[in-house]
């Protein structure tokens, strides 16, 4: 008899300890909302291209408008910096970007996000991205960076 009672009092705990409490969500905003984002974003230089690779931006721990993280999730070269923004304009550029996923630094140039001019690989009008991009790791070399906001559909995903 012990051993039902264990079993009906172990039964009651989990019965009532997985129960679903409702909260309501509520969705936090920050400041550089507009820009952030998955991508998916080509890299070419002349007789070289990517495929399609995801990168991320982001907004900084601050916060703050006026920057935003450019991380390729270690997709292509290892990128992951902080970038100064204009958020009005949805522009981005900056020199001399510390990586602080490798050694290297970073400048990033003419970066500019368009709403909603931009096709996914299904034809969905979505935003594009584009930047040129420099590394220290090898001079004098600029890749050109362009592509499309993810959708969240199956047929985008690359």
């Amino acid at each position: 008899m012990k051993k039902y009672f264990i079993y009906i009092l172990f039964l009651f705990v989990v019965a009532f300890s997985s129960c679903d409490v409702k909260e309501e969500y509520e969705q936090i905003n920050s400041q550089v909302m507009e820009a952030s984002g998955e991508w998916w974003i080509k890299f070419s230089k002349t007789g070289y291209e990517t495929g399609y690779l995801k990168v991320l931006t982001f907004n900084t721990a601050a916060d703050v408008a006026t920057e935003i993280w450019i991380s390729d999730n270690g997709n292509w070269k290892n990128i992951k910096v902080k970038c100064p923004v204009n958020i009005e304009n949805l522009t981005f550029a900056g020199t001399n970007l510390a990586n602080t996923a490798t050694s290297m630094t970073v400048v990033i140039k003419n970066g500019k996000i368009t709403k909603g001019g931009g096709l996914s690989t299904s034809g969905l009008v979505t935003d594009k991205i584009s930047f040129e991009i420099e590394l220290s790791s090898e001079p004098g070399v600029t890749y050109k960076a362009e592509g499309t906001r993810k959708t969240g559909f199956v047929e985008d995903e690359h």
